[in-house]
């Protein structure tokens, strides 16, 4: 019917945050890939109705894909981690999921969706694959030839209404008018992070149960609180990380005046396994004090060792860190809060954890309000206002 909402398939699509803004801006999610047992867990939780394959993307036959064909829209962000600069000491050539872009194009030449959106970080722009091609240049020729017109972009998260500085790339291809995606507008104010944390209660190390759910305490002090506390009176994923005494006593040496995780005597950093000697390494990426007045350093998978809230004496929690990414209060993660390193992990034959937990999610996830600017752009490429 000529009134019935675009539909739209999310292929590696995590906890759902880009499908959540594409479903806010009007579109109607039909179906869900994803690999991860918990962050299909959330996805199903936050996403009824949409059908969820929990899946590798390569396992999946052409003929599935083909029930899909001539869809709207088919969005999504192939696996990253071969092409980061987060841990480029641990990136290889030969890294399996350098190649998962390659399984996003089949589908696309499968289905020949009107219009197709990639994400990646922003270093997919210099990387080649293992015959020596520039991957973006492969992405180009591979939907130029079939006859869609490419475009690719970095856009800063903060550009667009989110409290954290995070700059991503985007490609997006259409059969069609090709959407213009803009940078921020014209004296556009950039949300703080307290702007976005600050009406969450205070929570503290050893207070609580995994499963405890809060009530708001005050509130909210801004547009952007009220929003992403609409439908919702309860607090959810808002546990403090158990750290021991001795990190929270390091913790209250990074002052906020500091602004760095340099502390030395009692409180330096400890080699790992080893407690009782000083570590002459320093991560300037662990534990740094959070600057209230400035949009949020990027929130990365990882994301609980590296911040301090910026007035506790504690890491954030995942609900703060989905705040900075802009999901709402009603959106609730499933599985672990955290977990060991999968590395670890196999080690110790603890298989049954080796999945996306909570903080992960968050951190892998695209935000959902800049999803939803780039949905709407492409919306009103259709035609539709």
């Amino acid at each position: 019917m000529k009134n019935d909402p675009p539909l739209m398939i999310d292929l590696f699509a995590g906890a759902g945050g880009l499908s959540l803004g594409f479903k806010n801006a009007g579109f109607k999610v039909i179906c869900a890939i994803e690999i991860d047992d918990w962050a299909c867990d959330t996805y199903e939780k936050n996403h009824v109705g949409v059908k969820v394959i929990r899946k590798d993307i390569s396992q999946i036959p052409d003929g599935f894909f083909l029930k899909f064909k001539n869809i709207s829209v088919i969005a999504g962000g192939p696996p990253c981690q071969g092409f980061s600069i987060a841990a480029s000491n641990r990136r290889k050539k030969n890294d399996k999921r350098n190649s998962l872009y390659k399984e996003f194009l089949r589908v696309v030449k499968l289905v020949q969706p009107k219009v197709v959106l990639i994400e990646n970080v922003k270093e997919l722009e210099k990387f080649k694959n293992e015959h020596g091609k520039k991957i973006l240049d492969d992405i180009y020729e591979t939907l130029s030839v079939q006859g869609y017109s490419v475009k690719h972009y970095l856009l800063n998260a903060k550009d667009f209404g989110v409290p954290q500085n995070r700059t991503r790339f985007f490609l997006i291809a259409a059969k069609h008018a090709l959407p213009e995606l803009t940078s921020k507008k014209k004296n556009f104010k950039h949300l703080t992070l307290w702007q976005a944390i600050s009406d969450l209660p205070e929570v503290k190390p050893w207070e609580h149960n995994e499963n405890d759910v809060f009530n708001y305490n005050c509130e909210p002090n801004n547009l952007y609180q009220k929003m992403m506390r609409t439908g919702t009176k309860k607090v959810y994923n808002h546990i403090s990380m158990r750290h021991t005494e001795r990190l929270i006593k390091r913790f209250e040496h990074i002052r906020l005046i500091q602004n760095n995780n340099c502390v030395g005597g009692d409180f330096a950093p400890r080699k790992r396994g080893n407690p009782d000697a000083v570590s002459n390494k320093h991560y300037s990426q662990n534990h740094r004090r959070l600057i209230p007045d400035e949009p949020s350093p990027t929130i990365t998978a990882s994301f609980y060792s590296s911040f301090i809230h910026p007035y506790q004496n504690r890491n954030l929690t995942v609900r703060e860190a989905s705040r900075l990414q802009s999901f709402p209060d009603t959106y609730v993660f499933c599985g672990k809060r955290t977990t060991l390193s999968k590395k670890l992990l196999a080690k110790k034959g603890i298989h049954e954890d080796i999945h996306l937990d909570q903080f992960n999610q968050v951190g892998n996830a695209v935000p959902p309000l800049l999803a939803e600017y780039l949905a709407k752009k492409i919306m009103h490429s259709f035609g539709v206002q």
